[in-house]
């Protein structure tokens, strides 16, 4: 952890109001999350970002992918597949694409 790091945890807000916690050094491998902690945003002080457009369900879906992503960065056996369900495919590319992840 860096020494101006002092939080290590990112707050992240659903659409519906679920808050999940997430490894400020995994939020920070992701562009948009990057640019609002690192830039001259609320969510930089705070710590805390709000998606009000990402329901709970891909929320938490993109916090496991991003897991599994970080898991898997150095790795170099064959990476598993990652599981998403048809039903959830088009919601996660959406917030994916937000997301830039």
């Amino acid at each position: 952890m860096d020494d101006d790091n002092e939080q290590t945890y990112v707050k992240l807000v659903s659409a519906e109001g679920t808050e999940i916690f997430l490894e400020k050094r995994i939020a920070l491998q992701v562009d948009t999350m990057r640019a609002m902690l690192e830039g001259n945003f609320r969510e930089s002080e705070e710590s805390v970002i709000r998606f009000p457009d990402i329901s709970d369900s891909a929320l938490e879906k993109v916090v496991r992918y991003l897991h599994y992503k970080d898991r898997h960065a150095s790795s170099t056996a064959r990476i598993p597949e990652f599981p998403i369900e048809p039903e959830e495919a088009l919601e996660l590319l959406v917030a994916a694409s937000f997301l830039n992840c």
